[in-house]
């Protein structure tokens, strides 16, 4: 293999790690801190600011 190739292979492969540490939540378990602009305003929505009332999050990729 040359070079070129186990460089390659290695960016894939560093690539393909989590970036973050997975946290996986439990039945009963608070939503962790959440801030996402609004889709009508643009302007910062807190998931906290829901809190007691049910909510949907819809999470897509739009790639």
């Amino acid at each position: 293999m040359t070079v070129c190739t186990i460089s390659l292979c290695a960016a894939i492969l560093l690539a393909s790690l989590p970036t973050t540490a997975s946290t996986e939540l439990k039945e009963g378990q608070s939503f962790p801190a959440l801030v996402l602009p609004s889709l009508e305003s643009g302007e910062p929505l807190s998931i906290a600011d829901f809190r007691g009332r049910k909510v949907v999050l819809h999470v897509f990729a739009s790639w």
